[in-house]
């Protein structure tokens, strides 16, 4: 028996993803590399679901430390000589490769991606510029340059970058700390500790110390137990959340410990 169908009861137009793909060009035409090869492998998961992903989330290393790199000796890096107050209680540095992306290599390291994880911490780095939770926070904390901190995380190849691309601070300490909720330690010029700016103080919180050398350079430096922490900065106190004061009570003593070691100046 024969069933005739009503004309234009379904004609599938519903199920059009003309639109669909349309603004899937748009959005993979206006993002940076790191994006454009995210995106991609979502889709290709889609697509092709056999396959493995081109770019797969990263796993955290069940490791202590970063891989170490040959190069210069630990011993020749600044940090161990400016300032010498905290040489003591530096355990090892870890060195990364020089591309213009080490800044981000050393905290892939640390926050257990491995070094090649950089991209990744770009890429959550650029998300939390723009959470819609801390725009506040970083409209007042940035100032008028907030774009260009934003823009410094968009890069056009995944080679080496120039100065403009690098990981800077203050302005990424603070994100950094409160992307990962962890406490930054900055060992340069000057040293500087970023606290997260919107959490409560936890005992078991990650503390992620890395050092600037030779003027363009980081590097992950492995502290010892119970080492003693730089200042915070002024910004820092003056845009954190109440909560977040909690911070520098909890490590009033590394604070103070560090105000003891280090030289009164004239």
């Amino acid at each position: 028996m024969e069933v005739e169908l009503e004309i234009g009861a379904d004609d599938g137009s519903d199920m059009d993803m003309t639109c669909a793909i349309d603004e899937l060009w748009k959005r993979f035409r206006s993002l940076d590399v790191i994006g454009k090869r995210e995106l991609k492998s979502r889709v290709c998961e889609l697509a092709y679901p056999t396959m493995t992903p081109l770019c797969p989330p990263p796993e955290k290393l069940k490791t202590k430390g970063g891989v170490k790199k040959k190069g210069k000796k630990a011993t020749e890096y600044d940090v161990y000589r400016d300032p010498s107050y905290h040489e003591s209680y530096i355990e090892d540095v870890v060195n990364v490769e020089s591309d213009g992306n080490c800044g981000f290599r050393v905290i892939a390291s640390l926050h257990g991606y491995g070094e090649d994880g950089w991209s990744m911490v770009r890429r959550e780095l650029g998300l939390e510029i723009i959470d819609k939770d801390r725009s506040t926070l970083y409209d007042k904390l940035f100032s008028n340059r907030l774009s260009e901190v934003r823009e410094s995380f968009m890069i056009e190849s995944l080679g080496s970058q120039p100065p403009e691309k690098w990981l800077t601070l203050p302005y990424m300490g603070y994100l950094i700390a409160n992307r990962y909720n962890v406490v930054l330690v900055c060992l340069g010029n000057p040293c500087m500790t970023f606290f997260p700016m919107t959490s409560s103080h936890s005992p078991n919180v990650s503390i992620y110390c890395i050092g600037f050398v030779n003027q363009n350079h980081w590097v992950q430096v492995n502290m010892k137990q119970g080492f003693p922490l730089p200042p915070v900065t002024l910004d820092w106190k003056k845009f954190r959340s109440h909560t977040a004061t909690s911070w520098m009570l909890g490590f009033a003593g590394y604070l103070q410990h560090w105000q003891l070691l280090t030289p009164i100046l004239a």
